[in-house]
């Protein structure tokens, strides 16, 4: 399994349409997307669990922080970090697994 792990901080603008462009590409994949807060004082969070993802809230802010322990939390044997201000390539999941 993939776990895409999201650090995430007062993302509120675009996040919606990051989780909808990402669900379109993992239905079906044997992934699981993991969102790690650094402290976020919008709806952020809020966001996240409307859709119905993983959200943790990292004790220690600080983008490499929030990576380490969203690996801790992770149940993939594949770990993919990516920025809620980037789109993944339409077939990355298959990317990645072909490339492994």
């Amino acid at each position: 399994m993939i776990s895409i792990i999201v650090p995430v901080f007062n993302e509120e603008a675009g996040l919606k349409k990051f989780i909808l462009n990402l669900q379109k590409h993992i239905s079906g994949e044997k992934a699981e997307l993991i969102f790690i807060d650094g402290g976020s004082t919008d709806k952020t969070v809020e966001i996240c669990k409307e859709f119905g993802h993983k959200i943790y809230v990292s004790p220690i802010k600080g983008r490499a922080s929030q990576m380490n322990y969203g690996a801790e939390k992770s149940n993939g044997d594949i770990l993919y970090f990516l920025h809620a201000d980037s789109l993944p390539p339409k077939n990355f999941i298959k990317d990645i697994l072909k490339s492994i």
